[in-house]
């Protein structure tokens, strides 16, 4: 019973520690986004979280995808929400801090690149690639 303990608390630990990350350094496709960025855990709750410094073009239908792809594989006009993606959420302003719940039941390590997609016209913004462990 307590070997089985240790090996969850690891795997809890081990996990945490490989999936919260962080950066600065965006990936442009057909336009520019700038600004820190962080995926971090709370009360087992993964959240993306924007800095105040985040800034990109406004457009009509901005969401957030984590893709199976790496960001700098993935073509200017990918559908994202075709090819594998997973919504984490619509845009809530193109600049400023924002944070947002990773949907509960992703598997964070399954996922290469954080993309901002516009699936009304198929248009990659950008994205960042995460850090991923096999």
């Amino acid at each position: 019973m307590r070997t089985n303990i240790l090996t969850l608390l690891f795997f809890i630990t081990s996990s945490s520690i490989l999936l919260a990350q962080e950066g600065d350094q965006w990936t442009d496709k057909v336009y520019s986004v700038e600004g820190n960025w962080k995926i971090q855990e709370e009360d087992g709750t993964f959240y993306l979280v924007l800095g105040n410094d985040f800034m990109t073009l406004a457009g009509p239908d901005l969401k957030i995808y984590l893709s199976p792809t790496a960001i700098e594989n993935i073509d200017d006009r990918e559908p994202i929400d075709k090819n594998g993606g997973v919504m984490i959420a619509g845009l809530k302003s193109n600049k400023g801090a924002q944070k947002y719940p990773i949907p509960k039941g992703i598997q964070l390590s399954e996922f290469k690149s954080l993309v901002i997609f516009c699936p009304q016209f198929s248009v990659v913004w950008g994205g960042v690639s995460l850090a991923v462990e096999n």
